[in-house]
């Protein structure tokens, strides 16, 4: 369902069924504008695999965004998300659909956020 919103915005979409198959993309050298995943996975979870971009493979926020998902809405996940090096944080399911599409425009540079204004 996002990934078919953000599809509908001309955005090019690569899905995986798990955090692992994900991270082989990254391995392998490919480069995405963007990274959204979600927190509960089975293996690597979305914060391990938020750790592995950012440590392991060094790719900082600026090089590749990290919006992470969850189905819990917490001060206290957001703020984990960011110390961790996450760009956004968004909580399932992301109603309305055009909050998930806004942020991602913003970090792709697609779209200036109003604070970015002159």
């Amino acid at each position: 369902m996002y990934a078919d919103c953000l599809r509908a915005e001309a955005f090019e979409v690569t899905e995986e069924d798990s955090a692992e198959n994900g991270l082989e993309h990254l391995l392998k050298g490919e480069k995405f504008d963007l990274a959204i995943t979600d927190i509960m996975m089975a293996k690597m979870d979305g914060w391990e695999l938020l750790d592995t971009i950012r440590k392991k493979l060094n790719l900082s926020d600026v090089v590749l965004p990290v919006i992470v998902v969850s189905a819990f809405d917490s001060a206290e996940l957001e703020a984990k998300a960011f110390h961790r090096g996450a760009n956004g944080c968004l909580t399932k399911p992301i109603l309305p659909l055009a909050r998930l599409i806004s942020m991602a425009k913003i970090q792709t540079g697609r779209m200036r956020s109003r604070y970015n204004e002159p």
